[in-house]
């Protein structure tokens, strides 16, 4: 049987492009590479290795449903932030308006809400360590070997379970021999200034090696303040590095100790205001809204920014401070009959938000969140042969994640009378009791303090059998078992955190209360003792050399949560459990110039976690929203990936992605703002999920042509296109984004000396400046709808990179 290969072309990069490897869900995956010698055949594909199934495997033999991208494109295309990511694989949507919000879905399913109580559905596991909070995943990853995005359930095997699938990043190890590489970066149409930079050398013979890597990311934002503070938000303002020891004292054994830390410091969290609708659905007028609020005489017919893409008023808000950092060891030794692997880790993410709430010039409210949690982490595995035909891995996982959460609000002076209702803003709006309506909120500070801790253990097992030279069958399962606990207290201070007096007066007291509510705890919510089963089935047949047919079952769980309702009484939320069914084909065509993977996949979650309408007897209508369970969605759809290499030297890229996903059962679903209030729940069932386009499609192209003895010209491009879909977390009719495309190109002159490469390249992203959301909140009594997840506006500039 031959080897699978991707196309090969005379680059210095070498691409693996959406390598799909079919876990069952439709996704047709493509492995695409480049290397620097030019072809000397017909045969323009060369194999591509991945690890999803912890060891090295040919992509193309990999009967999970997988998209590989290679570190060499990602640099090409400057693809650093999972949001970035998304553009290269279909089937991948995130949201990142700022990291605690962060939201990674797999066919649209498995986002968050930005709860730190919550999981993620869709793990990210960097260098072999499960990242436990989605903020973690907040940072650029740079200096990479590749990315492999795998669909479908993924506990069997990596970290902690993962119901809807995985994305897994693998940094370039420490090398023996020197190697250097650098990108230096600037921007055309908007300052900017990138670096990025790595070094590998021997320190000790052929024994000990280092890797040291690190970047600066700064570009200027896309929204003007118009403020007198001035400034632009959605800037990129961030940092950070790498330094990776490999220790080879044997053949048989290996140490690799990294530490690594990524940090932001960015003006980058705002949701412009779009619209802030006059009636109600049923064409009732809406009594008091934000733009009502700031018609009163006392704001002095100041007019707020509402359906700018460009411009904000802010001047409470301060930047956003995101830390990720860590630690870790990966301990391999091949004690003959079986290997053994031990990976300990441990991480550190710290968080501060402290945003512009109204977004005015006024002095009326800042809210966000500090956020600091440490986790714990420790893997041992051990893989080995029974016979020829069964191998097996198996292993331990054990996990501890220490989360410390605290909302805040703060009042300004001038929140009395943005938030008193018309009647209180009449008895306070006079000379005389102006200062009351000021006084009512002023230096207010409310917060809300969590503490989740989640101790888990797992122990899995996958085993590998080669019924024929053609035939094969994967089995998985692992069980896991889980210990949570959380606490909550809400308190109502001054900021200089002294007690709250009455002003004296009973309508501003009433205006104070409003906002401030009622001091509850400590509390303890109720702990949570469970254990869950993942389980993979997974058959393939090799049809024949160039043809790989699979299909799979597989089943996964992500945990509940120890939760509370907005007056601190339990309401914890149930597993969410996920059954995935995927059929696929992994080929070559056309003498290897063609590579063409096919998925279809099923795919039911059950108690999916989202916020919702819940049977609540201390309600008026019956029912209450908070963060719950949805009873049942499912998707059903296709993925494919192709490559095609022309010549040696020119290679097309398309993908991909039909997905039919809707809620097959949420007949209560908490009610959008826009319908009126005596409408205690509506349904949402068969309706598309939230985030989730119906269509997706990918097109790249990589063409090059030499010129000189030493110089080739290089020509890369990118097409991204979505059909519309519904951002907005209760399908809001004002959450709709309608279908867009997006286009990233570039050109440039490579020149190949003795022992260097470099490069000079003009890059593009976004070229048609295309207006385009991935979050939408919906509208309130005090704020508009806000676009929080606004995505980057046209960019130009110039790379220049040198590898020696």
């Amino acid at each position: 049987m031959s080897s699978p290969r991707t196309v090969r072309s005379p680059t210095t990069s070498r691409i693996a492009i959406l390598a799909a490897v079919g876990n069952l869900p439709a996704l047709l995956s493509i492995a695409h590479a480049q290397q620097a010698t030019p072809a000397a055949s017909n045969e323009l594909v060369d194999e591509v290795i991945v690890t999803a199934r912890n060891r090295s495997e040919r992509a193309q033999e990999v009967p999970i449903p997988i998209s590989v991208v290679s570190g060499d494109q990602l640099a090409r295309d400057r693809v650093f932030t999972v949001a970035d990511l998304t553009q290269r694989a279909p089937g991948l949507t995130a949201t990142t308006p700022n990291a605690r919000r962060t939201g990674i879905s797999i066919r649209g399913i498995g986002k968050t809400s930005g709860n730190d109580n919550m999981e993620p559905a869709v793990g990210v596991i960097v260098d072999d360590v499960f990242l436990g909070h989605v903020g973690m995943t907040y940072q650029d990853f740079t200096d990479l070997e590749r990315v492999e995005i795998l669909r479908g359930p993924q506990g069997t095997l990596l970290g902690k379970n993962t119901s809807l699938g995985a994305i897994k990043y693998t940094s370039r190890a420490p090398s023996f021999t020197p190697e250097t590489g650098f990108e230096l970066e600037g921007g055309v149409n908007r300052p900017s200034l990138k670096a990025r930079g790595s070094h590998s050398q021997a320190l000790i013979g052929d024994t000990v090696a280092y890797r040291a890597s690190a970047f600066y990311d700064q570009q200027e934002g896309d929204l003007e303040n118009v403020n007198p503070s001035g400034g632009h938000w959605h800037e990129r303002d961030r940092y950070g590095g790498r330094l990776q020891l490999l220790i080879e004292p044997s053949d048989d054994l290996s140490v690799k100790i990294n530490a690594d830390g990524a940090f932001t410091d960015e003006n980058s969290n705002t949701k412009p205001f779009m619209v802030d609708p006059l009636t109600l659905n049923d064409g009732s007028v809406r009594s008091t809204t934000y733009s009502t609020r700031f018609a009163r005489d006392y704001f002095g017919g100041y007019q707020p920014i509402i359906g700018s893409w460009d411009r904000i008023d802010v001047d409470m808000a301060r930047p956003l401070i995101t830390d990720n950092y860590g630690a870790s060891a990966v301990v391999t030794w091949n004690a003959g009959p079986v290997d053994l692997t031990s990976i300990s880790a441990a991480r550190w993410f710290h968080f501060d938000a402290k945003n512009d709430q109204e977004q005015t010039k006024f002095a009326v409210a800042r809210s966000g969140t500090l956020v600091d949690t440490r986790q714990l982490s420790q893997e041992f595995r051990l893989a080995g042969n029974v016979n020829e035909r069964l191998d097996y891995q198996t292993g331990l996982y054990l996990f501890n994640i220490d989360t410390d959460t605290t909302s805040r609000n703060t009042y300004g002076e001038d929140a009395g009378a943005f938030y008193a209702s018309d009647s209180q803003y009449r008895a306070l709006n006079t000379a005389t009791s102006r200062p009351l309506l000021q006084a009512s909120l002023r230096d207010v500070f409310v917060t809300t303090h969590q503490n989740p801790v989640s101790d888990s253990v797992a122990v899995f097992g996958q085993v590998n059998w080669q019924a024929t030279d053609r035939a094969r069958l994967t089995l998985g399962l692992r069980q896991t078992w889980e210990w949570k606990a959380n606490d909550v207290a809400r308190r109502a201070t001054l900021l200089d955190g002294s007690p709250l007096v009455s002003t004296g007066n009973a309508t501003a007291d009433a205006i104070r209360a409003a906002q401030t509510g009622t001091d509850y705890g400590p509390f303890e919510g109720e702990k949570i003792t469970d254990d869950s089963i993942a389980w993979l089935v997974n058959p393939s047949y090799q049809l024949n050399d160039d043809v790989l047919l699979y299909a799979s079952a597989s089943a996964g769980e992500k945990s509940g949560a120890v939760a509370f309702d907005n007056n601190g009484r339990p309401a914890n939320v149930e597993p969410e459990k996920s059954l995935n069914y995927e059929v696929g084909i992994k080929s070559y065509l056309w003498d290897r110039r063609v590579t063409l993977n096919l998925n279809t996949y099923f795919t039911q979650v059950r108690d999916y976690q989202n916020v919702t309408s819940e049977p609540d007897p201390t309600s008026p209508t019956g029912f209450s929203s908070r963060l719950g369970n949805i009873p049942e969605l499912r998707a059903i759809g296709a993925e494919f990936d192709a490559l095609v290499g022309i010549t040696d030297r020119l290679h097309l890229t398309l993908s991909g992605a039909y997905n039919d996903a809707t809620y097959t059962d949420w007949a209560t679903a908490t009610c959008p703002r826009s319908y009126p209030s005596s409408v205690a729940v509506c349904s949402n069932t068969g309706r598309q999920i939230v985030g989730a386009p119906r269509w997706t499609g990918i097109a790249g192209f990589d063409y090059e042509v030499p010129f000189g003895a030493s110089f080739t010209a290089h020509f890369f491009g990118n097409y991204v296109y979505r059909s519309e879909h519904n951002l907005e977390q209760l399908l809001s009719e004002y959450g709709l984004q309608e279908g867009y495309s997006l286009t990233d190109v570039g050109a440039g002159i490579r020149y190949e000396a003795a022992t260097a490469t470099y490069e000079l390249d003009v890059v593009a992203n976004n070229v048609f400046d295309t207006r385009y959301t991935t979050s939408v909140n919906d509208f309130s009594n005090s704020a508009p709808v806000g676009y929080d997840g606004i995505g980057p506006r046209r960019y130009v500039g110039v790379v220049l990179r040198s590898n020696f």
